[in-house]
This record gives structure tokens, C-alpha cells and sequence, in this order.
């Protein structure tokens, strides 16, 4: 297996990481924002539901509609993007809603 073979599988695992944690964290977020009833989570919120349709419509042009593909000399670099905006949504999640001791 080659090197951009290797990326295609982590741009897969990405998508799909992505995909699932903005849709955890913008459900928390919403429920958070529920009962606080705090401007800056409705902010976060609105920022991880971003991430979410960011990541649905990555999804959809890369697999359904194929309208994305990703050159061959750009695979590392997209994948390292990806793996960017899963560490952002974590590192938003760990500032917000991680309690305090």
C-alpha cells in the first residue's frame, strides 16, 4: 500500500470522525445552551453545528455526489486539515463544557 492509499483510507476515518463528533458536540452544546441559557454556548454551538455541515457536505461531494476529489499531491495536506479540525472541535469542547475541579 502506498502513501496515498494510505491517505484516502485516513481521509475516510477523518470524514466520518469529523462527522460524528461535530453532531455529539452540537447536540451537547444545544442542551447545554437549554438549560444555561448562556450566549457563548449558543456561539459554540453554532460553531460545531458549522463543523457538522462542513463535514456533511464534504462528505456528500466526496462520495455521493463526487463533485470533490482530492489530487494526488494535495492527499497529505487534506488529510492534515482534517485531523486540524477534529483537534479544534476538542480543544472547544475541553475549554467549554470540561468541569472544573
Amino acid at each position: 500500500m502506498d502513501w496515498v492509499e494510505t491517505a484516502s483510507i485516513l481521509k475516510d476515518v477523518l470524514v466520518g470522525i469529523l462527522i460524528i463528533l461535530s453532531m455529539a458536540l452540537t447536540t451537547i452544546g444545544a442542551l447545554a445552551w437549554r438549560r444555561k441559557r448562556a450566549t457563548r454556548l449558543l456561539w459554540v454551538t453554532i460553531a460545531f453545528a458549522l463543523f457538522l455541515v462542513k463535514g456533511v457536505s464534504l462528505a456528500l461531494g466526496l462520495y455521493v455526489l463526487g463533485m470533490i476529489s482530492v489530487p494526488r499531491g494535495f492527499a497529505g495536506t487534506f488529510d492534515l486539515m482534517l485531523i486540524l479540525d477534529v483537534l479544534i472541535l476538542v480543544i472547544l469542547y475541553l475549554a467549554l463544557f470540561r468541569r472544573t475541579g
